[in-house]
């Protein structure tokens, strides 16, 4: 009796000649294409979120209004002198450190625990006044003169900051939450600097 022919002498095993040089290809292509794929589907929500955080920062630093002008460092005389808000406020800085307001807007503070309470200056008040250009603009790392108002004898105090150019000066503060937007700016009156004493 002849045996039958073995299948297998015509056609090879499948595992001869195996993987075929296109399947190889494929292979190779598949194992390029799905850590790539991982990477793009990981660091595309990355860039989503640091694309919207800058567009949120840049927005909010749009939204928030600030006087015209750039920071400003001024020396002790050219802050003396009287400063007017747009609602007739007055200031007026003494060289001798001592300064006499009459209803000026500002951000006061007395140093109490409560965020929520509304703290009015005295008007009129008086107190001493400190002058600090050692601070930056957090915006372009210019430096800043600060003007810190303290007054007598309650201890209530307010902070600002000069802005304008050499012809247009202002001390200006933020009122409440910087978020809403709510500016306090003190022109400098025509009088210019106190001749000082």
């Amino acid at each position: 009796m002849r045996r039958a022919e073995d299948p297998y002498r015509q056609t090879p095993p499948p595992w001869q000649g195996w993987p075929s040089a296109g399947t190889s290809r494929r292979r190779w292509r598949i194992a390029l294409l799905v850590p790539l794929a991982g990477v793009v589907g990981c660091g595309l929500p990355l860039l989503l979120v640091a694309g919207a955080f800058t567009l949120l920062l840049v927005v909010s630093r749009l939204s928030v209004p600030v006087p015209d002008g750039e920071p400003l460092a001024l020396s002790r005389s050219e802050l003396t002198g009287t400063w007017v808000d747009e609602r007739g406020g007055r200031l007026t800085l003494e060289q001798d450190g001592t300064f006499a307001s009459d209803d000026i807007c500002g951000d006061f503070d007395d140093n109490d625990d409560d965020p929520f309470d509304e703290v009015l200056a005295p008007a009129p008040g008086e107190g001493g006044w400190e002058h600090d250009d050692t601070g930056d603009d957090v915006d372009a790392g210019d430096p800043v003169s600060t003007v810190h108002l303290t007054f007598a004898p309650s201890g209530i105090w307010s902070r600002y900051e000069a802005r304008g150019t050499s012809k247009d000066l202002a001390l200006w503060t933020y009122i409440g939450d910087p978020d809403e937007g709510r500016l306090c700016v003190l022109e400098r009156t025509g009088d210019g600097a106190a001749d000082g004493g």
